[in-house]
Order: C-alpha cells, then structure tokens, then sequence
C-alpha cells in the first residue's frame, strides 16, 4: 500500500478554511475509490484526545508550530515533510497551498512524488508583510517549477500560471472544487432563524472569512444606503489572522445588520435555504467555496466580477464591478432576485461533485 502525505490543513474536520474544507471533502473520497492508497495528513492544531487522531479512514499526525501569523504553516510544513521522510516514507506528497509549496524542492530531494494544490494567490492579501509576500510569492515559483503537478483549484488560476510561467505550463492540471453541502435531505434547523430573530427570505446572506479581501465592509456600507430597508444582512464567519479588521467590522452590528459566527451543517444550511439573496463581494479568489454552498442551496445569487466568479455559469445580471458599493445598494433593492439565478448553473454545479474531483486526483496519483 503506498502512503500519501497530506500537509496544508490546520485540521480536519470543522475547522474554518477553504483547504481544511478541501482536504475534509477530498480525501474520505478518495479512500473509497483508492484503497491501494493510505494516507496521513499532518495537523497543526492538537487534538483534545486520542479519538481525533483519525478522521474517516484518515491518520491525523499532529505536528507542533509557532502560532505566529507567516511563521506558522513555514515551520510546520518544514517539520511535517522533515518528519515524513524519517518516519512514514511516503510515496507521495501533497501540498496544499502556496506557502507549503515553497517546500516542494526539499520534498523532491527527499524522493517524494509532489504534487501542490494551488488555492489562490494568498500574496495579494493586505495582511501580508514583506516577508510574508516574499516567502509566498517564492512558494508559488517553487511549487510551478519543482512539483510533479501542480492542480489549479479554478481555470482561472491555471491561465494565470500558464501565462507568468509557460515553461512549466505541462505540468498545470485543473481541478474544480466540488461543493461542500449536500442539501439532499436537508430539513431546516428553525431554531437558527428564531434566535437570530431573521424569517424565510426575510435577510441578504454573505459567508466567509472576516477579512479585508472579502469585502464585507463594502457589502455593509452598501446596505446602510438603503433608507428604510426591508430585509436584514447576515453575515456569517469569524476573524483568522484579521482580528483588527473582524473587530471593527463588527462594530456595526445592530438590530438590521446581523453576525452570526461559524455555522456549520445544517444550520449553515438553513441560514442558505432560506435566503433571499446569497452575496459575495469578495475582491479575490482562488475558488470559491461558498459560492457551490449556495448553488447547491439553488437560492439567488449575486457576485463581484473576479474571473473565479465567472466560471459558476451564472447570468451576467448576477455580477457587479469590484467594489461598487451603488451597484451592491441597487441590487440589495431589488424587488424581485429571479434574474439572479439560472437552472443551468444549478445543473452544473450539480455535476461537479466531489467524488468526480477524487477520480481525479486518482488520475494524476496513478500517473505519478
């Protein structure tokens, strides 16, 4: 049976993050259809007991870090790969992200088979430092030259690299995320509508990270335009590594304006189902989870205009210019948001499941 090494994820599962997301959906999917395959995903969060150190078929290593913002996944990717070849000897390595990928030469010199999942374009993150940009900046360069393959989780970022760096372009495949939330047999948490005061179709939903790219205060400002309105804003999600900014964010919570936290199952789907309109006015993106979230929820949609965005199949009304807080103010207004959503859209993100995404990457494990 040969091993796979799994670095990137903070931990698994129901830990916030789009590669934590990933990693909890992908690889339960993949012991399935892959049983040849072990794998071994190393932890930088410690469990609270022995029970978490496995998760669906998964071995969960934890390896300690500095919880310091730009150091930590550094040295726990440094320590996590340093560990893998003296202790598991895996036949291959999967780094999730650019800053781990800043690793992929030492993990070809260890004789691992590499592969590095490129999730967004983290340097152009204002929380960033120098050193911060500078070490992420180098991991994308490493991850494009010394990685067996590099899967781009949106076309986008794909004919990003082929563009910046064509020499390497063979080695660029495209893997579409799937969705995340299975509302199959969902049935509504009530109790998340009541003690939050909101009513069916009766609030605007945004989901994500409290951070400045996602562009919540913008979303908010556009809201506080509407002189008398008739439906609330929810926003669901916390602060990583973006404290100052969720904090100030949150000084405009009030009666109309609503924070509700990190939700997960199904009253992260109730919150979805029952919404009037899901908008997301994110100013960068690698791919988009929350997007399939509400896709898959089948609920109207609006979004900024980020070539990601583009690749849901939605129609054009569904899209407004970064940053344009009259144009988020004049869709909020709307009467009626059926032009905000298309059945093919919902069609296609219905084919994109995660099972199609583990198949996959069952390919290219095969080929290595």
């Amino acid at each position: 049976m040969a091993t796979v090494c799994v670095i990137g994820a903070r931990n698994i599962p129901n830990f916030i993050g789009g590669i934590e997301t990933v990693c909890a959906q992908l690889y339960p999917q993949l012991l399935k259809i892959a049983p040849e395959y072990s794998f071994v995903l190393f932890t930088r969060v410690k469990p609270v007991d022995k029970a978490h150190r496995e998760y669906a078929g998964l071995s969960l290593k934890y390896i300690p870090s500095l919880d310091i913002s730009g150091l930590e996944t550094l040295l726990h990717t440094l320590f996590s790969i340093i560990y893998a070849r003296l202790f598991i000897h895996p036949k291959i390595m999967h780094l999730h992200g650019i800053g781990p990928g800043f690793f992929a030469p030492l993990a070809r010199l260890f004789g691992f088979k590499t592969l590095v999942t490129h999730h967004a374009v983290d340097y152009e993150r204002p929380k960033w430092g120098r050193f911060g940009r500078a070490f992420l900046i180098k991991g994308e360069r490493n991850a494009c030259r010394y990685a067996h393959y590099v899967i781009c989780v949106s076309q986008a970022i794909k004919d990003d690299l082929d563009t910046r760096f064509p020499n390497n372009a063979s080695r660029y495949i495209t893997i579409r995320n799937g969705g995340s939330l299975d509302f199959t047999d969902h049935i509504d948490e009530s109790d998340i509508l009541r003690e939050f005061s909101l009513t069916s179709e009766g609030y605007f939903l945004a989901v994500g990270r409290l951070e400045e790219t996602k562009g919540f205060h913008e979303l908010i400002a556009a809201y506080q335009q509407i002189k008398q309105p008739t439906k609330k804003l929810v926003i669901c999600g916390v602060g990583i590594h973006a404290e100052q900014y969720a904090k100030n964010l949150l000084l405009n919570a009030s009666e109309n304006i609503i924070f509700v936290g990190y939700q997960t199952g199904e009253r992260l789907k109730t919150l979805y189902t029952n919404t009037a309109l899901f908008i997301h006015p994110s100013h960068m993106e690698g791919f988009c989870l929350v997007v399939t979230e509400a896709l898959s929820a089948g609920v109207p949609i609006a979004l900024s205009d980020i070539p990601p965005h583009r690749e849901f199949k939605l129609p054009e009304a569904c899209f407004f210019n970064i940053g344009d807080i009259n144009a988020i103010a004049s869709i909020l207004q709307q009467h009626d948001f059926n032009a905000y959503q298309s059945r093919e859209a919902f069609a296609y993100q219905r084919l994109n499941t995660w099972l199609v995404n583990a198949e996959k990457h069952k390919v290219l494990y095969k080929a290595l």
